[in-house]
């Protein structure tokens, strides 16, 4: 059982960024004001509904209770040195990257398979946000062609099958 204190703070912020980065990376593949709305909605409410929750391992609890205490939800909002749209994906995909490496040295196997998971279904219910391409909602994809495709990459930087 693997709890907190095997991160250092900068590993944990790490961690706690790590769903809202793939919720905006998710964003970033196919941006659009209202679907950017919507898909940031499904991220903070999957954070929430599982920090709500009572199954999950403990060291899962912990991270997403983190988002219980407003202050410390403050360190999850991700900061990113690029200006331009390709270079900030470059940067998420990177801190994903980052948070799975760290998971997968210092967590159990099953902790880091469950949290790697549930990273992983916080970008699938951002995708699934907001439908893609139509016109006033009428038409378009839920998942579109370009969304796939990151959550494709983000499968891979989780070490994950999708």
């Amino acid at each position: 059982m693997t709890t907190q204190s095997a991160f250092t703070s900068a590993e944990w912020k790490t961690l706690m960024q790590a769903p809202f980065v793939a919720g905006l990376y998710i964003t970033m593949a196919d941006p659009s004001l209202s679907g950017s709305f919507k898909e940031s909605v499904a991220v903070a409410s999957k954070v929430v509904n599982t920090a709500r929750s009572t199954s999950g391992t403990e060291l899962l609890m912990a991270l997403a209770g983190e988002f219980n205490n407003f202050s410390h939800a403050a360190q999850a909002r991700p900061e990113f040195a690029a200006h331009n749209i390709e270079s900030i994906k470059a940067e998420a995909l990177a801190d994903i990257n980052a948070a799975a490496e760290l998971l997968q040295q210092k967590a159990t196997a099953a902790e880091s398979a469950e949290i790697r998971h549930w990273l992983y279904s916080v970008a699938v219910a951002a995708a699934e946000a907001a439908k893609e391409g139509g016109f006033l909602g009428i038409g378009g994809a839920r998942v579109s062609d370009a969304e796939k495709a990151v959550l494709a990459q983000l499968a891979q930087a989780l070490n994950i099958s999708a």
